[in-house]
């Protein structure tokens, strides 16, 4: 009869060996993709790692060839869409370069964040940013780990690749939109002061403005919540023709307020959002909005972080986002 010791004994890639009738270094070549084994033994071979649940050992990996075949991916903010959606992604097209993903969640509320440190030895760092200590934290990271940081809105960082949405160039599209439109009084419902987010929308919002030359007003929001954005509105005294809200959900939250206050959208007042959220297309009316890319974010991230891992200097990627055109908005 088995101990319990022996049960709970990691499979080894001796042990796949041992059952393939091969040599260890046969079943090592298998692991790392290598194309020097017959399709037969690569299929006897994986059909044994998958009945006896074998895993590589990273560690082991590390040491005998300085690569571990992970990625290390730090969650420096809240698991907001975007930042889910990113993560989604990241893990998405690294499972197709062949690497391996760990996580850390190094966000501990109120804008402070940990050191995210991977646990083990990693062959690169992606980190989920958009507040201000994940550059510091991303420098300091690059300065012994190959390090990639998204979403930060930040460029030409030392030894850091960045990736980010073009968040200002956005907000221009969709204040140009609603002025193309015939609005001629704006506000815009900023998300909070701490996201560089919030920074580059209400940038694009007002250069898009003076362009324009209409009438406008910025108001702050302490969250990305749907309930702040319904607050700001329905606390109004006048209302403009048209709002440019930071993200879709301060936007639900103005069309309730403007719903309750018997408004009608978009005769009487237009909204643009900025994110295309699931479920956008189902405000009433369908939300016009700004769709982020975050299926090329996490390309972009996996492209930069080969780079830097085949010794290439640091480089930043801008994705453009598109704008969405549903009723809120149109006539």
């Amino acid at each position: 009869m088995s101990t319990t010791r022996e049960r709970r004994r990691r499979v080894s890639l001796a042990d796949v060996a041992r059952l393939a009738g091969v040599s260890s270094n046969t079943v090592s070549r298998v692991v790392r993709g290598d194309g020097e084994v017959a399709d037969s033994t690569r299929r006897r071979i994986a059909e044994i790692i998958d009945e006896v649940g074998y895993r590589p050992n990273y560690a082991a990996r590390a040491l005998a060839g300085n690569k571990t075949g992970v990625l290390h991916v730090v969650l420096a903010a809240p698991m907001f869409h975007g930042h889910g959606q990113t993560l989604l992604a990241v893990m998405d097209e690294a499972g197709g370069a062949d690497y391996t993903v760990s996580v850390t969640n190094a966000y501990l509320g109120a804008g402070r964040i940990d050191n995210g440190a991977p646990p083990f030895q990693v062959d690169g760092v992606i980190i989920l940013g958009g507040q201000q200590p994940t550059v510091e934290l991303a420098m300091e990271m690059a300065t012994h780990t190959p390090t990639v940081l998204l979403l930060a809105n930040e460029t030409n960082l030392p030894g850091v690749s960045t990736v980010s949405v073009d968040n200002a160039h956005g907000t221009e599209v969709a204040t140009r939109h609603l002025c193309q439109a015939g609005v001629r009084s704006l506000t815009h419902l900023a998300g909070p002061d701490s996201w560089s987010d919030a920074d580059r929308r209400r940038e694009g919002f007002v250069t898009a403005c003076e362009a324009a030359g209409v009438n406008y007003d910025i108001v702050t929001n302490p969250s990305w919540n749907a309930e702040d954005g319904y607050r700001t509105v329905k606390a109004m005294a006048t209302l403009p023709e048209g709002f440019v809200a930071a993200n879709d959900q301060l936007a639900l939250g103005a069309m309730r307020a403007l719903h309750e206050r018997g408004v009608d959208i978009p005769h009487e007042v237009k909204i643009v959002g900025f994110d295309d959220n699931d479920g956008a297309e189902c405000y009433l009316p369908p939300l016009t909005t700004i769709r982020q890319r975050f299926d090329l974010v996490g390309r972009a991230a996996i492209n930069q972080m080969a780079s830097l891992l085949e010794g290439e200097a640091p480089t930043d990627v801008l994705i453009e986002p598109e704008l969405v055109i549903r009723n809120s908005s149109l006539v």
